[in-house]
């Protein structure tokens, strides 16, 4: 009971307790952030510093090498026992083992000498000696060395004494690789260009490399160095990167020209902090990559200390100030609900006069519209008719069905989908809504200040209301946009346009949105298809069905691109025609089509589409249809087909008529001609002129006789009768029919 108590207390104390629990954690987590940022940046530069120093050691170790080289290189051209190998085209042996006796004593007391290559142009030989790999007096074509063949070959891209990085192979096995600086020293060149002598000292990277430290032993913290060329090389191992590789990438777009750097940026997809030299003598910098987790993962681990430390509070603070708001709020709870039972009441009765203010701001055409504004305004209603504003008028698909189930809940229906409506609008516009008579809703949209919507904006707002109507309340929505104005007199018309242009839904199908700037204007003349109305009334008559359905739809068809009122006229006119129709055929014949009973005639008023309505007019010709082909059966329909037969068989007879025929048959000329009638579409008249027209047309098309004697093979005694009644029938004379078919 006491719980159940405590659950109905409302909230503002612990509203008070967790906004001071969220302050606290906020401050707490706000100065967490400044900490953690201020050592960050302190951490960033202390690396950098540490970086700069191992990349400026590793600079300055290959210039001190760099003199080293020069000075062992100027020894060996001043020995003259060397010289003896350097210059002379066929030195003694005793010569050659002297000479490279002082090259053993150079590469013993230098440990950071690798190897010392002396090269004699003359010979095209090589005398080497070398920590490992391959040593002694060795012939151009047997050196394993070849790369440093193709230093000489292109010893100008070369300046003297600069080092060149590269991985030495020098034994014949090709397992043997060593990383060195290679310095170049030569003297002397020959008139074709070529070297007449050359020494190159090789100094182990390893020994330059030896004061670098790395923190980790994995491919994430490396020491690069990009010469003046652009091309990268591993400090460590003197591997050159590839130009197309993303390590390139990252590295070639560094700035170097001016002071040493730092950047911070994906490295490999590592974030990492990449510490980079200026430019040194041969050009060169260094770029020392260190992931940026091995920087800051103290601080980041402090970082989520203080977050779980944070978090802890937090929930403990809302649990505490829960349970204490239940106990405090109680007095406040029943000021709350009286004030939400006023607020209830305010509120039923203030919709109730916006909706009636809004009506009738619809219904008064000539009005102040700054007087009219302060009314609106007092009520509530935030529509304002002196800004940009459109109407959206939409009405209820299949509303008859909606009344006639037995839905007592028709305003709740539209209150929902008014609802529905502003909910979804309220995200671009400002919005009121109004309901209306029978089906129809209004909505107002005011085009906030400082927004554009576009003309392809508002009609997907338009299918998204009616997708939600259709997915909550399983209702349809047609509805019709006005276009936007600012003219307050102006709301009157463009509520009628929209409210004309709804009823469009009767061509455009459940469901659409109507553009009422694209319906057609009142002032557009229609003129009534008279034609396709008399074949259709015989196409019934004659029991051709789907002939009456295609004529029908075409008049329908044509009155598309007219408003409203003229469809309405149209299918009064028609209506008004078969009612005619049955009613004289059951006039002229004893036989009872069922008028009122089983032939409904449709009306226009009870129907929302134009496929409905096409739909009962296409069961009532077929019903019509049916009904006259009965009577057509017996004594009735056996006279129709003799006479039939007795034009098809005498129609060249010129005195073939219908007392011709009535003697024939020995009946009255009025029985024969009425029973003719009510089976036909025609007269008997009318039957001997087509039968003989058809014959006609097939000797026109078939033979070459004149026209003349054609019109006397079809029983015309008349030549210029028949001229006159071929184009009363067909639009030309006989002689442009025969031409026109023949051509053809």
């Amino acid at each position: 009971m006491k719980l159940n108590k405590i659950r109905k207390h409302g909230s503002l104390y612990a509203k008070m307790l967790m906004g001071i629990t969220l302050g606290i954690v906020i401050v707490l987590i706000a100065s967490s952030s400044v900490y953690y940022v201020s050592f960050t940046r302190i951490l960033q530069q202390k690396a950098f510093e540490s970086d700069l120093s191992d990349l400026e050691h590793t600079g300055q170790a290959i210039a001190i090498t760099t003199e080293n080289a020069q000075t062992v290189s100027f020894q060996i051209y001043r020995n003259s026992t060397i010289a003896k190998i350097l210059y002379y085209n066929d030195p003694h042996p005793f010569d050659i083992q002297g000479a490279m006796l002082d090259l053993y004593n150079y590469l013993n007391s230098m440990p950071f000498i690798e190897s010392i290559y002396v090269y004699n142009a003359s010979q095209e030989r090589y005398y080497i000696v070398s920590q490992n790999g391959q040593r002694g007096v060795i012939e151009e074509e047997a050196l394993a060395d070849t790369a440093f063949i193709d230093i000489l070959n292109d010893y100008r891209d070369y300046e003297p004494f600069a080092p060149i990085p590269r991985i030495l192979d020098s034994s014949s096995t090709k397992n043997n690789e060593t990383a060195v600086y290679t310095y170049l020293c030569y003297d002397a060149i020959g008139t074709d260009g070529k070297l007449n002598s050359a020494i190159a000292v090789n100094i182990s990277a390893d020994w330059i490399n030896q004061g670098i430290t790395l923190s980790n032993n994995d491919d994430t913290e490396q020491i690069y160095v990009i010469d003046q060329n652009g091309s990268i090389r591993n400090v460590q191992n003197l591997q050159e990167i590839g130009p197309d590789t993303a390590v390139s990438t990252t590295l070639l777009t560094l700035d170097p020209s001016h002071e040493a750097n730092y950047s911070i940026s994906s490295f490999n997809g590592v974030k990492s902090l990449l510490t980079y030299t200026a430019r040194d003598q041969f050009g060169w910098y260094y770029v020392r990559v260190t992931p940026y987790r091995d920087i800051i993962g103290e601080v980041q681990q402090v970082g989520v200390t203080t977050i779980q430390i944070a978090s802890i509070i937090l929930i403990a603070g809302l649990l505490l100030s829960w349970l204490l708001s239940k106990y405090l709020y109680a007095p406040i709870n029943k000021i709350k609900v009286r004030m939400e039972d006023l607020e209830s009441e305010w509120r039923n009765s203030s919709y109730t006069i916006r909706q009636n203010a809004l009506s009738k701001l619809l219904q008064i055409q000539g009005f102040n519209p700054k007087l009219q504004l302060e009314k609106l305004r007092r009520i509530g209603v935030q529509f304002d008719f002196t800004k940009p504003y459109q109407l959206v008028f939409m009405r209820i698909d299949r509303y008859d069905e909606l009344k006639t189930q037995g839905h007592r809940d028709i305003l709740t229906y539209k209150f929902a989908i008014m609802n529905i409506s502003t909910e979804i609008c309220s995200k671009h516009f400002h919005v009121d809504a109004l309901d209306l008579e029978d089906d129809c809703l209004l909505m107002f949209l005011n085009i906030p200040e400082q927004t554009t919507i576009s003309s392809e904006t508002l009609p997907l707002i338009m299918k998204e209301v009616q997708v939600a109507c259709e997915e909550y309340l399983r209702l349809g929505i047609t509805i019709a946009v006005t276009p936007l104005s600012s003219d307050p007199h102006q709301l009157y018309t463009l509520y009628k346009q929209a409210k004309d242009a709804s009823l469009h839904r009767f061509f455009k199908g459940r469901g659409a949105i109507i553009d009422v700037q694209q319906q057609p204007l009142a002032q557009k003349a229609h003129t009534f298809p008279i034609g396709k109305e008399k074949r259709l009334i015989e196409a019934i008559k004659t029991g051709k069905c789907e002939e009456a359905k295609q004529l029908y739809d075409e008049i329908m068809e044509g009155t598309k691109q007219y408003p409203l009122q003229v469809v309405q006229l149209t299918t009064k006119h028609l209506t008004v025609t078969l009612e005619n129709m049955i009613s004289e055929i059951e006039k002229n014949s004893s036989l009872q089509l069922g008028f009122d009973r089983e032939l409904i005639l449709p009306k226009f008023e009870n129907y929302e589409t134009l496929e409905e309505m096409s739909y009962q007019f296409h069961q009532l010709f077929e019903k019509l249809t049916s009904k006259l082909s009965e009577k057509r059966n017996g004594k009735q329909e056996e006279l129709t087909r003799r006479i039939n037969e007795i034009i098809e068989e005498r129609y060249a007879d010129p005195a073939l008529g219908l007392n011709y025929i009535a003697d024939e048959l020995n009946m009255s000329s009025y029985h024969i001609s009425r029973v003719y009638r009510q089976h036909n579409s025609s007269n008997i008249v009318d039957m001997i002129n087509h039968i003989r027209m058809e014959h006609a047309k097939q000797l026109l098309i078939k033979s070459a006789i004149s026209i003349a004697d054609i019109a006397a093979k079809t029983g015309y005694t008349s030549s210029s009768y028949f001229h006159r009644m071929f184009k009363k029938l067909y639009g030309v004379t006989p002689s442009e029919f025969r031409n026109a078919n023949r051509s053809s």
